[in-house]
């Protein structure tokens, strides 16, 4: 059997003209005119097929019907009312956050000490292939994006450098048996492209002066996350960029065997809409992402530096 309709508006003048018993001041009180709370009730009436009220002149008392119907629409209103607040405290306190596959595996280890720290709001995550972000059309209330460093656009914050260098696992080292002590033992392994273009490998070759190391063979993947994660089963050895692995790479679970890094002039940057769109939850873990990983103009630069310099600074 299919409910019917409520006519939940008309209820909400009655409750009010119930309450206080007078057609002027529930209008008052609803910023509209007497005429309409009188035409409320009466179509009211008309639809449920018995009166509410009694009109006398200069008085107005409920009928029989209408004082069994008060206390249910009263309490029927005021739990939509609380409804409606924990609603609004639900989206209040929800955060979308977007960011490229690759840099999913770093912000899911900062969310987790955010909520640590904000267990009242709620963050959900999405993976995209995209490395940008256009707030008028998607619904995110920040964003991780992939940019040249550093970059022209005001609303993108750096929070950390591309950092590339190879990586294997100790097992795949020990299985091939040859140390990686140059680049030229990489020809005894199978290589993991990051992209079609092999254009990482291509890059850290080059800067090491290897570019004579063929990079024509070798597992093809859609992104750096896939490789990354291809590398940590074993699979071979994959260009890495290495805080996107800091973890993995201080419990051992993968080896970066040379101590060349190349920055290659571009990183991650955090990216908000408009201050005046954003919500004060946004604006709140914006701040708190700038606090931790915030990146200097200084350090936006490409080139080789030494590994171990960068972990011990």
């Amino acid at each position: 059997m299919a409910r019917p309709v409520l006519p939940l508006y008309a209820l909400q003048v009655f409750e009010v003209a119930a309450r206080t018993l007078s057609f002027t001041r529930a209008a008052e009180e609803l910023f509209i005119t007497q005429s309409a709370v009188s035409k409320q009730i009466s179509q009211l009436e008309t639809q449920l097929g018995y009166p509410l009220f009694h009109r006398q002149v200069r008085k107005l008392t409920l009928s029989a019907q209408g004082e069994v119907l008060l206390p249910y629409v009263t309490r029927a209103l005021a739990t939509l009312e609380k409804g409606l607040e924990a609603t609004g405290r639900s989206v209040k306190n929800r955060l979308r956050l977007k960011a490229p596959s690759c840099a999913s595996r770093w912000l899911l280890g900062e969310v987790r000490e955010f909520a640590r720290e904000h267990p009242e709001i709620e963050v959900e995550v999405t993976s995209a292939h995209a490395h940008d972000i256009n707030f008028a059309r998607e619904p995110f209330d920040l964003a991780v994006v992939f940019v040249p460093l550093p970059s022209a656009n005001l609303s993108l914050t750096p929070l950390f450098i591309e950092q590339l260098t190879p990586v294997l696992t100790p097992a795949l080292s020990e299985q091939v048996g040859v140390p990686l002590t140059t680049p030229s033992a990489l020809t005894h392994y199978p290589l993991l492209h990051p992209s079609r273009d092999k254009r990482d490998w291509t890059q850290w070759l080059e800067a090491v002066g290897a570019s004579e190391i063929g990079v024509a063979s070798g597992q093809i993947f859609e992104t750096l996350d896939q490789a990354m994660s291809a590398a940590l089963q074993g699979f071979g050895v994959s260009i890495a960029d290495v805080t996107l692995l800091k973890d993995e790479l201080a419990h051992g679970a993968v080896l970066a065997p040379f101590d060349q890094l190349l920055l290659t002039g571009c990183g991650y940057a955090l990216a908000r809409p408009p201050a005046d769109k954003a919500s004060a939850a946004a604006m709140l873990m914006h701040d708190w992402l700038l606090a931790r990983h915030r990146v200097e103009p200084e350090a936006m630069k490409s080139g080789l530096v030494s590994l171990a310099a960068t972990v011990a600074g």
